[in-house]
């Protein structure tokens, strides 16, 4: 009996040990069954993205301009409260306006690129069917071999241009560099407006998008308030769960990084700008505006916002001057993003870079171009949301930037 009991006691090898791995056990479940969790989470995020993406957008957006409504109401009587609604939902119509305006504008200056205007860019654009009757399905190559007729327009342009041969030259790459720039630059703006026309085609679902975001907004603003006391009446008796609270830091992180992501963007567009125009570069306002619209995906926007510009300046212009231009932007973005950007954000956003890195390429492998422009709001939400349910909180200090449960605690307080 001494040695089944010496055997059996807590301080002994054998059961103990057995006792102690038994113990770790459910730790390792949970964890694997988090992860599984969050893959199906992910795939059903994923098959549901046109009712996703909306209803998050909405939720966003609202949080964006409820300060405004909730201004209005405090300046009015009671009876007139739903003015506060209005003004919140006049101010989302008018920046919706303001940006469609610069779209506008910047595709009247990509329009105003081509010398002979829309009808050119349409002759740029890949034709149905193979060029001057040729059945090959092949096209000519830059410069033909001697001995082969080139297409009719080609050869009347040579004629035209003072009789210049192409004997003996043979090979892909005949003809001078100024030949190969010009089709070159021909073939970029053609993408360009290939582009073009399929953003057009999708007009339709854009504006359809956005008529059922701007309603999902309305209908937020108007039942918040009953929402809210919903929450709380769920929540009665478990303080612990302070989603009220929750909602209401989200509200103000949100709110932070958006101002934060458009005065950033405004500056870098700015200086941007004044130094492509610095050096003679064309399309001035249009990559400003691609600035500031990319500036709000992390990281990956400021890369494409800087390599877009420089690549109509080496067609435009030279490789020198594109060599100029990407060291001038290069060090722009160093300033911006690596000191200003920091300064300014500060404990307000409390989000590890490496994460917003990790979840830009997760949402936009979900929700594609609407998830990268979401990552931010919805990391920043979901890391205020887990500090303040317990069961949570260990998953929210992964996600932010601090190292203990005090700095989450202070990062996810209400300021």
């Amino acid at each position: 009996m001494a040695r089944r009991g010496e055997f059996t006691g807590p301080g002994a090898g054998g059961d103990g040990g057995r006792q102690s791995v038994a113990g770790a056990s459910p730790n390792i479940r949970t964890i694997l069954l988090v992860l599984i969790a969050l893959v199906l989470a992910g795939w059903a995020l994923r098959a549901m993205a046109s009712v996703a993406v909306p209803v998050v957008a909405s939720i966003l957006i609202a949080l964006a301009v409820m300060p405004v409504r909730d201004w209005v109401r405090r300046k009015l009587p009671r009876k007139l409260g739903w003015l506060g609604t209005t003004a919140a939902m006049a101010l989302l119509v008018a920046v919706v306006a303001v940006f469609f305006g610069a779209l506008w504008l910047g595709a009247q200056q990509v329009v105003a690129q081509f010398p002979g205007g829309t009808e050119q860019a349409a002759e740029l654009l890949p034709q149905s069917g193979p060029p001057n009757g040729d059945t090959t399905g092949q096209a000519m190559p830059l410069g033909l071999p001697s001995g082969v007729a080139e297409p009719a327009d080609d050869a009347g342009a040579s004629s035209a241009g003072g009789g210049a041969s192409d004997e003996g030259s043979g090979g892909l790459l005949s003809g001078s560099a100024g030949d190969l720039a010009t089709r070159f630059s021909d073939t970029i703006i053609g993408v360009l407006a290939s582009v073009a026309g399929t953003v057009l085609n999708s007009a339709v679902a854009i504006v359809s998008a956005l008529v059922v975001i701007f309603f999902l907004v309305l209908l937020t603003l108007i039942e918040s308030g009953d929402w809210r006391r919903k929450i709380a009446a769920i929540t009665n008796g478990r303080d612990e769960w302070r989603l009220t609270e929750s909602a209401e830091v989200i509200a103000q992180k949100v709110r932070a990084y958006l101002l934060i992501r458009a005065v950033l963007g405004l500056v870098t567009a700015a200086l941007y700008g004044l130094w492509l125009w610095f050096f003679g570069a064309g399309l001035i306002f249009v990559w400003a505006l691609l600035t500031l619209l990319l500036n709000f995906i992390p990281t990956v926007g400021s890369i494409i916002a800087g390599l877009l510009p420089v690549m109509y300046v080496f067609v435009t212009q030279d490789f020198g001057t594109s060599v100029a231009v990407g060291l001038g932007l290069l060090a722009i973005e160093q300033v911006m993003g690596n000191y200003v950007d920091p300064k300014v954000s500060g404990n307000r956003i409390a989000v590890s870079p490496l994460v917003i890195l990790v979840a830009l390429l997760f949402w936009a492998w979900i929700w594609g171009i609407p998830g990268a422009l979401l990552a931010g709001p919805v990391t920043v939400s979901l890391i205020v949301l887990g500090a303040h349910v317990p069961v949570l909180r260990p998953w929210a200090l992964l996600l932010s930037d601090r190292t203990d449960m005090e700095g989450l605690e202070d990062a996810t307080s209400p300021k």
